[in-house]
């Protein structure tokens, strides 16, 4: 299986304007990873607090296990129903490469629903069987969904690596497994995974930080929000290292390319590691969250504006692995901007039923049965 074998343009052609779908595809993914990160590092750093936990209910490690899957039992829907968007709008702009990599995976990559199903049921297993219901147990249900999410993480940081090298599909053809000697194949999936507990542990801060201010249990939330602040501290400033690390091992001719495209890619790089680094400090500047709500409120804004802003420099760096391939071969553009006007409208509207939901769920949480 050669690079010259990767398949033909589809002869429908395109609906829009490249640019359109370009640009649709780093907002929905954008969206997703919010969402993601709650799941995967959220899940990851309940995992650890459980097994660090006393025995006593107010431990503020086994608050933060039981809340961070409260959260989870929504993020989870959140995160698959956000990931449709960038999945169709990779299917317009790079089936060919996205789906020809999925095939190369084989069974692997249909292992990823039977893992996301998996420990999406362990999650209610743990909420409705374990600590948040019952006051203990349950480290064997959330264990299962930590390790489940951890490998979907991995199965598609493979399928990414697979897919922007079409040059090496022959030798991924005879082993899939190869992908894990990619150089960048572990800096990359720990850049996500340390991003996920990042976001998660800054997510449980402010909310710890905004109940204590309120009056509501404050001892623990003071406590909880200080756990939490340190994990997001120590995560972030991983992070930091490891995407110097990502950036370094970068194959050399995308590295070039991405250097000579100028303000265009180096912009956004620039503005992410600034913005990386600025975090890390206003982390670092206290270490109580609960007597600086601004600095709380402030470090959440910029991770998430961190997240944006990588997501730009992620869609950059795919479209220069794939430039080699896609460099003159452009699809035959047929608008369909009817459809395209239903998609927008019904993107505003899921936005804003999302937006309501979160409210709902933040400011009048349900008991009980209610709860599921």
């Amino acid at each position: 299986m050669q690079a010259d074998l990767v398949p033909a343009l589809d002869a429908a052609g395109m609906p829009g304007p490249p640019w359109v779908f370009h640009g649709l595809l780093v907002l929905t993914f954008f969206l997703h990873l919010l969402f993601m990160n709650l799941t995967l590092g959220g899940t990851l750093l309940a995992w650890f607090a459980h097994l660090g936990a006393g025995r006593g209910a107010d431990d503020p490690r086994r608050v933060l296990a039981g809340r961070m899957m409260k959260i989870n039992a929504f993020a989870i829907s959140l995160t698959i129903t956000t990931g449709v968007a960038p999945l169709l709008f990779m299917q317009v702009l790079y089936q060919r490469f996205f789906y020809s990599g999925t095939i190369l995976l084989g069974w692997i990559w249909f292992a990823f629903l039977v893992l996301l199903t998996g420990g999406y049921y362990a999650t209610y297993l743990y909420k409705f069987r374990g600590a948040p219901s019952r006051g203990a147990g349950g480290g064997f249900w959330l264990g299962l969904s930590a390790v489940s999410f951890f490998l979907v993480a991995m199965i598609h940081v493979a399928a990414h690596l697979i897919h922007v090298q079409p040059g090496l599909w022959s030798g991924f053809a005879d082993n899939p497994w190869r992908v894990l000697g990619d150089p960048t194949y572990w800096p990359r999936l720990l850049h996500f995974v340390l991003a996920g507990i990042a976001f998660s542990a800054l997510v449980i801060a402010w909310w710890a930080a905004r109940q204590a201010s309120r009056g509501t249990d404050v001892v623990v939330n003071v406590a909880l929000a200080r756990l939490c602040w340190k994990w997001a501290l120590g995560a972030t400033a991983l992070q930091v290292v490891d995407g110097f690390v990502l950036l370094m091992v970068l194959p050399r001719e995308v590295l070039l390319a991405f250097m000579r495209g100028g303000a265009a890619t180096m912009g956004p790089l620039i503005l992410a590691i600034l913005l990386g680094v600025g975090l890390l400090m206003m982390l670092a500047r206290s270490i109580d969250p609960v007597a600086k709500r601004g600095l709380v409120g402030g470090a959440l804004a910029a991770m998430v504006l961190t997240v944006a802003v990588m997501s730009v420099t992620r869609h950059q760096v795919r479209m220069l692995y794939l430039e080699p391939f896609t460099a003159g071969n452009q699809a035959t553009v047929v608008p369909q901007w009817g459809v395209f006007a239903l998609f927008a409208v019904c993107l505003v509207a899921a936005g804003v039923a999302i937006a309501f939901m979160t409210r709902r769920v933040l400011g009048e949480p349900a008991a009980g049965e209610d709860a599921a």
